[in-house]
């Protein structure tokens, strides 16, 4: 059997590039993809840091596109020879909430490189991987490309992210602040703007990030010197935000976001969050009528719309790449992406 080259954790920190077998197909529904562009993500750094528990020895990624080698014969939408984007995560299609058209509380949803608990499915930073109920999780690219491969692989993760986070909560015209302008907060920046926020708030304390955030178009503030809810509120006539978008993932940048929202706005919680417990200022939420929208995202019934505002170049998220590397550097690359010294690091396989 052939080999390939992947990146494979161990144990938190312990991850190695190395010679794996080739996968195969085993349903009829699977594609055998290879993998031309893939991505590090920050659930990538759950396995990676130990805060999710995986058993050692699985290959990461969930962030990838390439070309279709092999597709299985229940498989209609992309054949041998196609170019195609995955959804990262993989949902079953026929369960009651898939039917209701919500895949993304799917009870069989499967991620791409997080092990056994997420549905033992091997992940995309490796030259070749296997993509289950392909006719849903694949999106083939076009023939004729208007952005590029870069744009188009965030439409399988960080992209549709946080435009689902925008876009399940946004009126036309409302004021939309994003709370962390990491990957994901940049790019629901990005989504509200391309879907008619009249003022679009970023807020963190990173000014790199903050730089980035005003050049796509929003306003920066920065927590560590002004304080997020005065700044909000002098933005808004006092009436504070008609969405808040936590794309942090954690428990003080959540307090944050509530202290910003307007009365019956609404809260979209894209960023990731492990705890079974929380505190919240529920007793402010309940007064204001604030709506909360959270969950795994669902990327299936958003990437087409991703791809076409993309192709019109109303999304560009290849910008916020800051580094490309060879597969073959995953080791550094996750050193830099934990330590912060990257915004966006894409590897490419081949390398």
């Amino acid at each position: 059997m052939s080999t390939m080259k992947a990146a494979v954790l161990h144990a938190p920190h312990e991850l190695s590039v190395e010679e794996v077998d080739v996968p195969s197909i085993a349903d009829a529904g699977d594609v055998l993809l290879k993998v031309e562009k893939t991505a590090i993500c920050g659930t990538d750094l759950h396995p990676y840091e130990g805060r999710i528990e995986i058993e050692g020895g699985v290959t990461l990624g969930h962030e990838f596109l390439g070309t279709v080698v092999e597709a299985g014969s229940a498989v209609g939408q992309v054949e041998a020879g196609d170019r195609a984007v995955a959804s990262c995560v993989v949902n079953c299609g026929h369960c009651w909430t898939c039917r209701r058209g919500d895949p993304g509380r799917c009870v069989g949803s499967r991620i791409f490189g997080l092990g056994i608990a997420l549905g033992d499915l091997a992940g995309g930073q490796a030259e070749y991987v296997v993509v289950p109920n392909a006719d849903l999780t694949l999106r083939k690219l076009p023939d004729d490309i208007r952005s590029s491969d870069e744009d188009l692989l965030f439409a399988g993760d960080i992209m549709t992210t946080g435009y689902e986070a925008v876009r399940r909560a946004m009126q036309p015209g409302d004021t939309v602040a994003v709370v962390g302008a990491g990957p994901v907060g940049l790019c629901a920046a990005m989504s509200a703007i391309a879907l008619g926020a009249t003022r679009t708030i970023v807020l963190d304390k990173v000014p790199a990030r903050l730089k980035e955030a005003e050049r796509l178009g929003a306003i920066p503030v920065n927590a560590d010197e002004t304080d997020p809810a005065d700044a909000v509120l002098e933005l808004t006539e006092w009436r504070g935000a008609n969405v808040v978008i936590d794309a942090v993932g954690h428990e003080s940048a959540l307090t944050s976001a509530c202290g910003l929202l307007a009365a019956g706005g609404t809260l979209s919680i894209p960023g990731v969050y492990l705890e079974e417990q929380l505190t919240l200022p529920f007793g402010d939420l309940w007064l204001k009528g604030i709506k909360v929208v959270t969950g795994v995202a669902n990327i299936v019934s958003y990437m087409d719309e991703v791809i076409e505002l993309t192709e019109a170049g109303k999304l560009n998220p290849a910008t916020i790449i800051s580094h490309r590397m060879g597969l073959s550097e995953a080791a550094e690359a996750y050193r830099m992406f934990e330590a912060h010294e990257a915004t966006k690091i894409v590897l490419d396989p081949r390398i």
